[in-house]
């Protein structure tokens, strides 16, 4: 049996919503809340081209929010990184501090459009063991994705469900792009490291049977 499978099997994905840790609000801290404005620059219809299929005008608005989300949370660490500078001796600095250590988790942009191609490649090799497991990775995803949408629609007043409302009635394409970000934004969240578990797995796997599949983005 391979990683990803040993990890999933006969589990539910966790549905708590239990809190680690305290939640880093950045907004008093830099005067701004970069991401209800990241939220506003966003144009669900911008770019669209009446002429491809709904499905490709569909994953180009995925596309773009995953983009977004991904360079509002890069922004955010860049901001905090440069308020820590100047601020060591605020009662926050210890918080900031180590909310920056999950800086380095959030890798190349490029990590997006991988998902891409991996779930091209697992459609055309249904037989191979790993192509199974980047599939089933993408389904577990998904319903997941789906469950914490209809939890934040219910939390109009808690910074994750704000952040999930982000995602504009649509969970994604490749929905593990956007609770990967999730995830490292809200890490105290009881669901955040199992959905880092599963990419951790999966990637194992890759790396292990497949590396050229990812060694060119990694």
């Amino acid at each position: 049996m391979n990683m990803f499978e040993e990890l999933v099997k006969g589990a539910d994905f966790v549905r708590s919503d239990h809190l680690t840790g305290s939640i880093l609000c950045s907004v008093p801290l830099l005067g701004a809340d970069v991401w209800q404005e990241a939220f506003y620059r966003n144009d669900p219809l911008a770019e669209s081209e009446s002429s491809l299929p709904v499905e490709q005008q569909q994953y180009r608005s995925d596309l773009r929010i995953d983009r977004s989300l991904h360079d509002t949370l890069a922004l955010e660490f860049e901001l905090l990184a440069i308020w820590l500078g100047k601020n060591r001796s605020h009662p926050a600095a210890a918080q900031v501090e180590s909310f920056l250590r999950r800086r380095e988790q959030l890798g190349a942009r490029s990590r997006i459009e991988q998902q891409e191609r991996l779930f091209l490649w697992a459609q055309k090799n249904e037989s191979d063991e790993t192509a199974g497991s980047i599939l089933g990775w993408r389904l577990l995803c998904d319903d997941l994705a789906g469950w914490l949408l209809d939890w934040a629609l219910q939390r109009p007043d808690d910074l994750r469900g704000q952040h999930i409302r982000l995602w504009q009635q649509s969970r994604g394409f490749y929905p593990q792009n956007r609770l990967r970000i999730w995830a490292l934004r809200f890490l105290e969240d009881a669901r955040a490291p199992q959905i880092l578990a599963w990419e951790r797995a999966l990637y194992r796997e890759i790396l292990e049977a497949h590396p050229e599949l990812v060694t060119t983005t990694q």
